[in-house]
C-alpha cells in the first residue's frame, strides 16, 4: 500500500474565498497532510496525506466540524463532477424557493401602510423572512464563528439580524429607542431577497463552468464488441484489455484507443480535438476511445484502455489544472481572508459616527449605515474573480483540443515575444518515409539489414521510418545484443563482434568512420548514415512534409506580433528547406537537445519571452526551459510531461488558439479583479456615508444587498463570456 494517498472530496457549503482559506488552513494543520487545495468554482478539495499519520475519516470529520458537507471521499476524480452538479442544483433550488418566499413577503411588508396592517403582523412576516429565508446565511455565520473565520455569510447574517433585532425592539418597546427611529423591516426583507436572488443566479451559472469535462465524461464509451475464440461478444468497455481485438460498425463509438487492423473508414474526433472534419482511418491508423466511426466497419487492436485512453488522460489533465492556483489567486485568497473583519470594523465605526453626528434621526441612520456596509461588501466577487475565469477558460480550451496544464502559463502568455518550433513532428507531419537508399560498396538489403539492427532499439521518428520501409521489403528485424542511443546524434548497437552505427553523417565521422563525398541527392533531405565495423555502408534518405496548416499558422503568429523560429537536430539544409516552405526566416539546424534548451535561454536573455513547441523526447529540455512549453499529445510522454500546454488537435493552428485563449483568460481575470476591487473600494465608503457631505446620498440596506448580489453574479457572467469569445 502506498504511503502517500491523494483524496478528492466534493463539498457542499463552500461559497467564497474565506471558505477556501478556512478549509485549507485547518486541513493543512492535520498531522500527515502534505498538501490541500480547494477549487472554488467546482467546490472540490484535493488532499495528499501520509497514511501512516492520518486517514480519510479524520480529514472528513475535520472538514465537517467546520460546517461543510463532504459529499464523497474518493481516491479518484471520476464521479465528483456529477456530485458537484447535483449539489449546485440542490443549492439553486433552495435559493430559488427562499428568494421567492422573501420576495412575496417583501411585497407584503411594503404594502403594510397601504392596507393599514398591524405592526405585529409586519413583525410576523419579517420573522419568517429572517428565520427561514435567511436560515442558510445564519447557519454559515455560526459555522464561520466556530472556526473564527468570518465570511460572506457572516456579513449577510449580521446585517439581516441587526436590522431585524433593531426593528423588533422598536416594535416591542417603542419608547426605548430615540425619537424619530424608524423600523427597517422592508430593508431587511429586500436585503434577504436580493442576496438569495444573486446566489440563485450564481449557482445556475456555475453549473455550466465545467461543461466540457461533463461532456467528455458522458461521451465515454460504455460497451465494446470483442472477438474471443473466434466469436463475437459484447462486454463493458471497462473490461477491455490491451491487445484484444474489438469491432466497430458505422455510427458506433470506439470503446478504447487502438490501431486499425482491417477496414477503411473515417472517424469523428471532434470530441477530443474540436476538429469538425472526419479523420480517415485505414490499417495502421490510430483510433481513440469515445470518438465515432463514420462509414465502414473496422477491426482494431486495443492499445489503451480504461484510464490509459486519450479521453481519460484529457479529463484528468483538465482536473489537475484546476487544482493548481495562479500566484494572483493566492494573493486574492489572502486578501479575502482578512476582508470580512476589516469590513466589520468599518461598519461599526461608520455606524457609531452616524449615531453621534447624524442629526435628529441619528440612531436609525447609524443602524442603517451599519447594516448597509455589511450588506454591500462582497468577498465572493474577489474570491471568484480568478478561479471562475480559469475554470471556464480551461473548459473551453479542452473542448478545442488544447489542454492548459497550469495557471501560471496564462500570465506568461501575454508577454511572449517568440515562438520556437521543432521541425520533425511539429512543423512537419512526422510521417517520415524512406525516399531513397544509397548503398556504398554493398547491396541495398545489406545496408538496410544493418540499419534495422540498430534502429530496432530506437524511438526516433527516423528509426520508425526505417523499420516500416524494411517491413515493406520483407527484411526481418534482428535485435542487437546491446544498444545505446545518443540523443540528437544517432544510435550505437552491437551484434556479435560487429559494432553498428546509425545516425548523422558527422557523428559517424567523429567516431572514426571515413565518409565518401555526399551525393547531390542528399541535399535538403534528412539522412541516416550507416556503418558496421568501422566501414561505411551507405546513406538512407528520408522525406517529410509540412503540416497543411503550417504556413497559415506561422503567418497568424506573426500577425499576433510574435516572431517565429525553427530549430531542429536535422541537417541544416533540410531545416532551411522546411523553413522556406513555411515562411520562417529564423532557423537553426544540427542543434543537439541540450543546445535547444540553451538556444531558448539565449532568446530569453535578449529579453524575449519564448514559447517552445515540440513533440519528441529531444525537445523536453527546451520545453522545460521555455516560458511556455507546448507539446502535441501524439508526441512522447517525456515531452508531454515537460509541457505547460498539450495540443490534442493535430494542427499548428492550435498553437495560436492556445496563446490567444490564454491572453483572453488573463484579460477576463483582470476585468474581474478590477470590478471586484473597484466595487468594494467605491461602494463600501459610499454605504458608510463617506460621500454624503457632497452627494447627500445614503445607500439603503436593500440597495446595498442588491449591489452585493450583482457584484458576484457579474464576475460569474463575465467569466462565462469566455465560452463564446472570438479567437
Amino acid at each position: 500500500m502506498p504511503d502517500k494517498i491523494k483524496l478528492v472530496m466534493p463539498l457542499e457549503g463552500v461559497h467564497c474565498a474565506s471558505c477556501v482559506m478556512r478549509i485549507e488552513r485547518v486541513v493543512a494543520a492535520i498531522g500527515g497532510v502534505e498538501s490541500v487545495s480547494v477549487h472554488l468554482p467546482t467546490r472540490t478539495a484535493y488532499i495528499t496525506y501520509d497514511t501512516a499519520l492520518t486517514g480519510p475519516d479524520e480529514i472528513k470529520a475535520v472538514i465537517e466540524r467546520l460546517g461543510y458537507k463532504v459529499l464523497e471521499v474518493s481516491e479518484q476524480s471520476g464521479p465528483r463532477e456529477n456530485l458537484v452538479i447535483l449539489g449546485l442544483e440542490r443549492e439553486a433550488k433552495m435559493y430559488l424557493s427562499r428568494f421567492l418566499g422573501a420576495a412575496a413577503l417583501s411585497v407584503f411588508i411594503l404594502s403594510a401602510g397601504y392596507f393599514s396592517l398591524s405592526p405585529y403582523t409586519v413583525w410576523l412576516a419579517a420573522t419568517v423572512v429572517w428565520a427561514w429565508c435567511a436560515a442558510h446565511f445564519h447557519a454559515g455565520f455560526l459555522r464561520a464563528s466556530r472556526a473564527l473565520s468570518p465570511d460572506m455569510n457572516t456579513l449577510v447574517s449580521m446585517s439581516a439580524t441587526t436590522a431585524y433585532a433593531y426593528s423588533a425592539a422598536l416594535a416591542a418597546f417603542p419608547g426605548l429607542l430615540p425619537a424619530g427611529s424608524v423600523p427597517l423591516w422592508a430593508d431587511m426583507a429586500l436585503l434577504v431577497t436580493f442576496i438569495n436572488f444573486g446566489r440563485w443566479l450564481e449557482s445556475r451559472s456555475k453549473k455550466s463552468a465545467g461543461s466540457a469535462i461533463l461532456r467528455l465524461m458522458r461521451m465515454a464509451p460504455r460497451f465494446a464488441r470483442i472477438v474471443e475464440n473466434g466469436k463475437e461478444k459484447t462486454v463493458r468497455a471497462a473490461l477491455l484489455r490491451p491487445g484484444q481485438v474489438f469491432l466497430v460498425s458505422p455510427g458506433e463509438q470506439f470503446p478504447a484507443d487502438g490501431e486499425v487492423l482491417t477496414g477503411v473508414s473515417s472517424a469523428d474526433e471532434s470530441l477530443l480535438t474540436g476538429e469538425s472534419l472526419p479523420a480517415d482511418k485505414m490499417p495502421g491508423s490510430r483510433v481513440f476511445g469515445g470518438t465515432i466511426n463514420k462509414q465502414g466497419a473496422l477491426a482494431c487492436r486495443a492499445t489503451g484502455t480504461g484510464e490509459n485512453t486519450a479521453l481519460s488522460k484529457i479529463i484528468e489533465a483538465v482536473r489537475r489544472s484546476q487544482i493548481e492556483k495562479a500566484p494572483v489567486e493566492h494573493m486574492v485568497d489572502r486578501i479575502s481572508y482578512y476582508f470580512v473583519p476589516a469590513v466589520f470594523v468599518v461598519a461599526v465605526a461608520a455606524g457609531l459616527l452616524w449615531m453621534k453626528f447624524g442629526g435628529a434621526d441619528s440612531f436609525s441612520r447609524g443602524i442603517s449605515v451599519f447594516v448597509a456596509v455589511l450588506a454591500v461588501a462582497c468577498p465572493c466577487a474577489m474570491g471568484l474573480a480568478v478561479p471562475m475565469a480559469v475554470a471556464v477558460g480551461f473548459d473551453r480550451a479542452a473542448g478545442m483540443g488544447v489542454l492548459i496544464r497550469n495557471s501560471e502559463a496564462l500570465e506568461r502568455a501575454g508577454g511572449l515575444g517568440v515562438v520556437v518550433l521543432d521541425k520533425t513532428g511539429t512543423l512537419t507531419m512526422g510521417d517520415i518515409a524512406v525516399e531513397k537508399v544509397l548503398p556504398e560498396g554493398c547491396s541495398e538489403d545489406f545496408l538496410l539489414r544493418h540499419a534495422l539492427m540498430a534502429e530496432s532499439a530506437s524511438e526516433h521518428p527516423f528509426a520508425e521510418a526505417v523499420r516500416k520501409y524494411c517491413a515493406a521489403r520483407g527484411i526481418a528485424a534482428q535485435r542487437p545484443d546491446s544498444a545505446q542511443a545518443y540523443p540528437g546524434l544517432g544510435i550505437k548497437a552491437s551484434f556479435g563482434a560487429a559494432e553498428i552505427l546509425a545516425g548523422k553523417p558527422e557523428w559517424l565521422a567523429a567516431n572514426g568512420v571515413k565518409l565518401p563525398p555526399e551525393t547531390g541527392a542528399a541535399h535538403s533531405r534528412s539522412v541516416v548514415a550507416v556503418a558496421a565495423g568501422g566501414a561505411f555502408l551507405g546513406r538512407i534518405l528520408l522525406s517529410d512534409r509540412l503540416r497543411p496548416s503550417a504556413k497559415a499558422a506561422v503567418e497568424r503568429l506573426r500577425g499576433m506580433g510574435l516572431e517565429v523560429a525553427l530549430v531542429s537536430g536535422d541537417r541544416k539544409e533540410a531545416v532551411a528547406s522546411a523553413a522556406a516552405q513555411a515562411g520562417i526566416r529564423e532557423f537553426y539546424g544540427e542543434v543537439l537537445p541540450e543546445e535547444k534548451a540553451r538556444l531558448v535561454a539565449e532568446l530569453q536573455g535578449k529579453g524575449r519571452r519564448a514559447a517552445m513547441v515540440g513533440d519528441g523526447f529531444n525537445d523536453a529540455p527546451a520545453l522545460s526551459r521555455a516560458d511556455i512549453g507546448i507539446a502535441f499529445s501524439s508526441g512522447t510522454d517525456v515531452a508531454v510531461e515537460a509541457a505547460d500546454m498539450v495540443l490534442v488537435r493535430p494542427s499548428l493552428d492550435a498553437v495560436g488558439d492556445a496563446i490567444v485563449l490564454s491572453r483572453l483568460i488573463m484579460r477576463v481575470i483582470r476585468q474581474n479583479l478590477f470590478w471586484a476591487f473597484f466595487y468594494n473600494i467605491v461602494l463600501i465608503p459610499m454605504a458608510a456615508g463617506a460621500f454624503y457631505p457632497w452627494t447627500h446620498i445614503l445607500v439603503p440596506p436593500s440597495l446595498a444587498a442588491a449591489a452585493m448580489a450583482l457584484s458576484s453574479v457579474s464576475v460569474v457572467l463575465n467569466s462565462l463570456r469566455l465560452r463564446s469569445m472570438k479567437l
